[in-house]
């Protein structure tokens, strides 16, 4: 028998096969700041495969630390660490160089790797006006597989119950590999859409390249699809990114439905946007190819102004950017090889050959997870209690998460007052519709382990997360307790009950 630590607690479990991870997958570090995406798989320079993403989501904040490892997490990554699948790629002796405002970039300084990154002279907007300075054109990261992993280049994808697995074919290496979309009003044609898809978010999302006409075309973009203007954040350089340039600009679309107009298809109610757990994803075109990476999501008014009269724009919240894969291929010296059906294999041991292996596709028990995650985030979005919950775990989960690893009275009431065995039901209860939540185990009460978790951490937590727990922690308590089932814990927080 083997354990896992969840939310510091061990619980059994029986010897594992070899993980399977398929691309798209949620992963996060072991010190990381909640999931990102697993792109897709590679084979780096010296024949080895190799799994890519984003920086910021395999070296959050820039930060090495001796024990790096990148786990797939099985359900939530504020609760359970999943299982290791590989451990980030960085190289010491690579020097990072000085750039202005004391920033470092290129390479390894003092436990920070930057490597993922250049600096370019580059147009840069700041407060709305466009400045010259310095850019990056990559925000990437590679980790290499832990020997026995099996992956496969395929998206496993849940479309109404009915799960379709989508190939990646390889990638673009000659040219974008898309053009712009289509003139407002008109609906896209098949070549003009890109996809993408992620198991942090659980779902396919289509999308078409925004056009900048304030860009001179060249040979290389003759759509002038490339922004050539730097874009940030304020939040950049705690999450581990930098100012970015030179990147596609992707507007979220409706699913399309044959025969379905233009309009009618932006009344199906999908959410069209992307999300901060799209980072690492690839971007794939019409013919199954890796065209490039998100590296953020940002708010379209940010870089547009729209005609919101438009139904492309009336109801659309972040673009995608993203980086051509030409230049993440160049940056890590990495190939995503072109198989029809997907590249496949096991990491092989050390000094032994890769080989290939037909992929495992996900268990029924996985796929009922998923399901019930992406059901449960949606309906919870449906309320302003439910986004303030969904909004709230994802500023505060890895907080939370090293005060029940580290801090010691935490800990031992987790595990004294049946911490782990609630939160058992209640990851059952998301892959079992109908589970119900006990009140009561081993003779402790929800509500007797809610209140003293409660007050454990509104003393040991930071200043933003015991805020939220003075403003925000026993209405949640309160709205919740009642429930029977996971699948009742939207309603409970759209219409939540007065305290008695």
């Amino acid at each position: 028998m083997s354990t896992v630590e969840n939310l510091g607690a061990p619980l059994p479990m029986a010897a594992a096969a070899p993980p399977f991870v398929s691309a798209g997958a949620s992963i996060e570090t072991n010190h990381g700041k909640g999931p990102g995406s697993l792109g897709c798989f590679a084979r780096d320079s010296s024949g080895h495969p190799v799994l890519l993403s984003c920086s910021h989501v395999l070296f959050p904040g820039f930060k090495v630390i001796g024990d790096m490892a990148v786990h797939s997490p099985d359900y939530s990554s504020c609760c359970s660490g999943g299982v290791r699948i590989g451990r980030p790629v960085y190289d010491p002796n690579q020097k990072a160089q000085p750039i202005e405002g004391g920033e470092w970039v290129g390479g390894y300084r003092e436990g920070q790797w930057t490597g993922g990154f250049n600096w370019i002279p580059a147009k840069v907007r700041v407060l709305g006006t466009v400045v010259n300075g310095h850019a990056s054109e990559t925000d990437c990261a590679m980790a290499r597989l832990d020997p026995g992993v099996m992956f496969r280049n395929v998206w496993q994808v849940d479309l109404g119950g009915t799960v379709t697995t989508i190939p990646i074919k390889g990638a673009v290496t000659d040219g974008l590999g898309i053009g712009k979309g289509p003139v407002l009003g008109t609906l896209p044609s098949h070549e003009q859409y890109v996809r993408v898809y992620n198991a942090v978010n659980g779902r396919l999302k289509y999308g078409t390249m925004l056009s900048n006409t304030l860009t001179e075309p060249d040979v290389s973009d003759p759509d002038r699809i490339i922004m050539r203007v730097g874009m940030s954040d304020p939040s950049d350089h705690k999450a581990g990114s930098m100012t970015n340039v030179n990147q596609f600009m992707i507007l979220p679309r409706p699913s399309p439905i044959p025969g379905q107009s233009l309009e009618d298809s932006y009344r199906n109610g999908e959410e069209l946007t992307f999300e901060g757990g799209d980072s690492g994803s690839v971007v794939i075109n019409h013919e199954n190819r890796v065209i490039a990476i998100i590296i953020r999501a940002s708010p379209i008014d940010k870089f547009f102004k729209l005609d919101r009269s438009a139904p492309e724009f009336a109801n659309v919240g972040n673009l995608g950017v993203a980086t051509p894969i030409g230049k993440v291929l160049e940056r890590l010296q990495v190939e995503i090889p072109a198989v029809e059906d997907g590249w496949s294999g096991a990491a092989p041991s050390a000094g032994a050959a890769v080989h290939l292996v037909v992929g495992r596709p996900p268990s029924a028990a996985e796929l009922a997870r998923r399901r019930g995650v992406a059901e449960l985030r949606d309906q919870l979005r449906t309320s302003l209690l439910g986004r303030l919950l969904l909004g709230k775990i994802g500023q505060h989960r890895r907080e939370v998460r090293e005060l029940l690893r580290s801090e010691r009275h935490i800990a031992a009431a987790w595990q004294a007052l049946q911490g782990a065995a609630f939160y058992h039901h209640c990851v059952r209860g998301v892959r079992t519709p109908g589970h119900p939540i006990p009140t009561v185990i081993n003779g402790v009460s929800r509500a007797r382990l809610a209140g003293t978790m409660l007050s454990l951490l509104l003393q040991h937590a930071g200043p933003a997360l015991r805020r939220d727990l003075e403003r925000y922690g026993q209405k949640l308590i309160d709205a919740l307790l009642p429930v029977e089932t996971m699948q009742d814990v939207p309603a409970a927080l759209a219409r939540p009950r007065a305290r008695s």
